[in-house]
């Protein structure tokens, strides 16, 4: 999470960034997913962004995700809102025009703006500016991108809304633990007690989901929101064995129970394989704890790679 705050402050604030160097490049139908993700363009060169009075950032630096998260959902830092550039909040046309009533408010969506075409998504990421030619944030860099990489980071977009996210289904939002074959069994034995605990005791305080409001007028769409009550479900994953196979034991846990994060957690000697996972698989990671590899005290890590709009992802 550490990581990703100091990504994202480093972008809004536009710091000149040093020149990154070319890397292979991204395979035809990821070009798309590269720019967003990594700031590396079809032809492995790096993205490079530009905002008037603050030099340019270059790769990972200039990447959307700095600011607009993985998920595409945006959010706040300090004081500034970061609005979601996912296909379907850019594309929605206008209430008056039989736009989508029943889309879910993130903050930071300009329930009053004028919906974008592709050409009108082109000029505001290369000029910073709307469809209603009002500039954009000065927190908005633009960026040099030719015709090919325009078109593969706006399907990218497009796209972005459209995968249903794992382990969030309409009534249940599973969750797991990871635990390693080394760690403290009286450690495990209260970590699992109280993670038990305030999963039942949030699960009986659950409320009825709330109506979807169907708004009208354009002010009153834009503010209209709701929101979804799910319970939640703790999946305990121990693994056994070698450090070795852990990767394989947390594949097939995956694929079997397919959840949306990792929360807390327990290791021994080392937590790294469960990293290396979790950020292979881009799932979150939060709060894990393990000693350190010799001596030194037990340390808490904490990591999240955000694919969705972390735990209060709208639906």
């Amino acid at each position: 999470m550490s990581t990703r705050r100091l990504a994202l402050a480093s972008a809004c604030v536009f710091a000149t960034a040093a020149p990154a160097a070319p890397v292979a490049a991204a395979p035809a139908d990821g070009v798309g997913r590269s720019i967003y993700l990594r700031g590396v363009l079809g032809s492995g060169a790096p993205l490079e962004a530009r905002r008037e009075g603050a030099g340019k950032a270059l790769g990972a630096a200039a990447a959307c995700v700095n600011c607009h998260r993985r998920s595409g959902f945006g959010g706040r830092e300090g004081r500034a809102v970061v609005p979601p550039i996912t296909g379907r909040y850019l594309y929605r046309p206008l209430p008056k025009d039989g736009g989508d009533r029943d889309i879910p408010y993130v903050e930071g969506m300009r329930g009053e703006r004028e919906p974008y075409t592709d050409a009108l998504l082109a000029r505001a990421i290369r000029e910073g500016v709307d469809p209603q030619d009002k500039a954009l944030s000065y927190l908005m860099p633009n960026y040099a991108l030719g015709d090919a990489d325009m078109a593969s980071l706006i399907a990218y977009l497009k796209a972005l809304d459209q995968r249903r996210v794992p382990g969030v289904t309409e009534t249940t939002l599973h969750l797991a633990t990871v635990i390693t074959p080394d760690a403290d069994p009286v450690k495990r034995a209260g970590m699992l007690d109280v993670m038990r605990q305030f999963f039942s005791d949030r699960n009986m305080r659950q409320m009825v989901p709330a109506p979807r409001m169907q708004a009208s007028g354009k002010t009153a769409l834009g503010r209209s929101m709701f929101m979804v009550h799910r319970r939640w479900q703790l999946h305990v994953w121990e693994l056994t064995g070698a450090e070795s196979t852990w990767k394989q034991q947390l594949e097939r846990r995956l694929a079997a129970e397919p959840v949306f994060a990792v929360i807390s957690g327990l290791g021994g000697r080392s937590w790294a394989p469960v990293h290396a996972f979790c950020e292979r698989a881009a799932l979150p990671c939060l709060f894990p704890t393990s000693r350190r590899p010799r001596k030194g005290p037990t340390r808490t890590s904490i990591r999240c790679t955000s694919r969705a709009v972390c735990c209060s992802r709208p639906t």
